[in-house]
C-alpha cells in the first residue's frame, strides 16, 4: 500500500465531521473523506454524495472528486 492510501486509512480513525444517511466524512490531510456505510449499488452512493454534502455544511462542488477502495472500505475523496 502507498503513503496516500495509509494517510487516508489513519484519519478514519479520527472523530468522523458527519454523519449522512449513506456516508461518514472525514478529514484527511489529503481531502475530504466520505467513506460508503454499506453495500448499495456504486451509483446509488455517486447520485447522493453532493446532496448529503450539503446536509452537513460542505461544499464539494468545486473539489476533485475520487473514488478509492482501501483494504474492503470504499470512498469517495475531495480534494482541490
Amino acid at each position: 500500500m502507498d503513503s496516500t492510501c495509509d494517510l487516508i486509512i489513519d484519519s478514519l480513525k479520527d472523530e468522523p465531521i458527519g454523519e449522512t444517511n449513506h456516508f461518514t466524512w472525514f478529514v484527511t490531510n489529503i481531502g475530504i473523506a466520505a467513506l460508503f456505510k454499506g453495500e448499495e449499488n456504486f451509483e446509488t452512493y455517486s447520485s447522493n454524495v453532493e446532496i448529503e454534502a450539503n446536509k452537513i455544511a460542505l461544499d464539494i462542488t468545486k473539489e476533485e472528486k475520487e473514488y478509492l477502495k482501501i483494504k474492503e472500505r470504499q470512498l469517495f475523496l475531495f480534494y482541490s
